[in-house]
């Protein structure tokens, strides 16, 4: 049983107490949003001199997001479900990361190519198991936030794309204004679950997206 008035403080009801919990995940989610978009920014900036650059942030971001997977899969490991299965595809998508540097803009297509494969499959896996759903809800912004950083390395590796950097300033707006209403539309509910946000999840990238699609 928990203690509740040490968690939570003083006399509480359960409709109260319902209502801070469903606030704290709304919480989370929202800053998970923000920071992805704060990273991608960063990547953005850092990347902003051209090909040469992108070749290492590439790497940097391969490395960065392989730790994440690593450290996700322990999780799972923790919870002592049986997952082998998902154990199979983290290992692959490891394996991929971990490949040697794009030194061409050919090279770099093939290896987004196969991440994102990796990814597909690892993300239906997630959204299909109402207990995978739950270890790695966050898990599913990361990989929407590492999509997203492929796609403005992509635009780095091609030649003529500085307006990326006018037109991702115009996305991040949306971005933000997105999440507010997202914030304002569940504070409002009285519970509120991961599934709920899934695939609001998945449009409020879409704008982030949309600055490095190809014209």
């Amino acid at each position: 049983m928990y203690d509740i008035v040490k968690i939570f403080g003083g006399n509480q009801n359960p409709n109260k107490m319902e209502t801070t919990e469903n606030t704290k995940l709304i919480d989370k989610i929202v800053g998970a949003l923000r920071q992805s978009a704060t990273e991608i920014e960063e990547l953005q900036v850092q990347a902003a001199l051209g090909k040469a650059e992108a070749k290492e942030k590439f790497e940097d971001v391969k490395k960065k997001f392989n730790l994440f997977i690593h450290e996700s899969k322990s999780k799972i490991k923790d919870s002592q479900e049986k997952a082998d299965e998902i154990h199979a595809m983290f290992d692959d998508l490891r394996v991929q990361l971990a490949l040697g540097k794009a030194e061409t803009t050919d090279a770099f297509r093939e290896q987004k190519r196969e991440l994102l494969l990796k990814l597909h499959e690892l993300e239906v896996k997630i959204k299909t198991n109402k207990r995978f759903n739950r270890i790695y809800a966050f898990a599913l912004i990361k990989i929407e936030e590492f999509k997203v950083q492929l796609q403005l390395l992509e635009q780095k590796f091609e030649k003529g794309k500085e307006q990326a950097k006018v037109s991702f300033e115009k996305e991040k707006k949306e971005f933000d204004e997105y999440i507010n209403r997202l914030k304002s539309k569940y504070a409002k509910k009285e519970e509120t679950r991961w599934e709920h946000f899934q695939d609001e999840v998945s449009e409020a990238f879409d704008h982030l997206k949309k600055a490095f699609s190809k014209p």
